[in-house]
């Protein structure tokens, strides 16, 4: 706590600045480790002195020195109060940059908990053995952490419609896996999923301007490859994977690659 400077302070007004109690000041001062003056009635002060030394103490009992270290290095002969505060400036500002980072880790990995949470809920009505297998790949998998992260950032409150959306479009879609991909029904399907695709996106980037068409071949290229999403999808039906990948990449050239402005407003 930052002490104002003044002349001098009664026990009771450098307390009062300093947040520290009479009963450690007087406890201070038996340890010989903050020496009250006495005017020339008698009364007890402190001077500015003081009181930039009480927080010099304060530091160092942060830092849980013991009260005789603390003794040890502020009776020295050699000590300056100056360049100790200098000193621990510079610590205490190291600590903060510390603390800034455990902050982050610790938010990041909030962050990934709350992601395998909300996979959870999305995934709810799959065998649960599958799901536990699934999330397990993911976290061995080197990208893993990005996947829990991005799952994290969905609000909350959006889950239950998020999962409801993509339970129905999923029913929806099985019905019409026997169909060319190229069929109305099919690509209408397929329109609805870039959506809700482009509307996840737009919940999780910071500064996302929507689904373009590199980025879109690079989703269908990746999903294919990663045995997780595929076989999500063979979970819900035999085929679908393939089906669905196949129509997406349909729907990327032959009506993204000619509306990219317009379809990557939609969510």
């Amino acid at each position: 706590m930052k002490i104002a400077k003044k002349d001098k302070y009664s026990v009771g007004q450098l307390s009062k600045a300093s947040g520290v109690r009479v009963r450690t000041l007087h406890f201070y001062d038996q340890r010989n480790l903050l020496k009250a003056k006495r005017d020339i009635n008698g009364y007890r002060f402190y001077s500015d002195y003081d009181a930039a030394l009480l927080q010099q103490i304060i530091i160092y009992r942060q830092m849980d020195m013991t009260l005789d270290d603390i003794a040890n290095i502020i009776n020295a002969d050699n000590f300056d109060l100056l360049s100790a505060l200098h000193k621990q400036h510079e610590l205490l500002i190291q600590r903060r940059e510390n603390t800034n980072d455990m902050i982050k880790r610790i938010e990041v990995s909030i962050k990934m908990a709350k992601g395998e949470e909300n996979l959870d809920a999305i995934l709810k009505g799959l065998p649960q053995v599958k799901v536990d297998e699934w999330k397990s790949q993911i976290k061995q998998d080197e990208n893993g952490d990005a996947v829990f992260k991005f799952y994290g950032k969905l609000p909350e409150e959006d889950i239950p419609n998020i999962k409801d959306e993509a339970d129905e479009w999923t029913r929806h879609y099985m019905e019409v896996t026997h169909l060319p991909v190229d069929e109305s029904e099919v690509q209408r399907l397929i329109k609805e999923a870039y959506i809700i695709m482009n509307r996840m996106f737009y919940k999780t980037m910071d500064d996302f301007s929507g689904v373009d068409y590199d980025f879109l071949k690079r989703i269908i290229i990746d999903g294919r490859q990663e045995s997780v999403v595929v076989d999500i999808y063979e979970t819900y039906q035999k085929g679908l994977a393939t089906h669905y990948f196949d129509a997406m990449d349909f729907f990327a050239e032959n009506s993204l690659k000619q509306n990219e402005e317009e379809l990557m407003k939609l969510q």
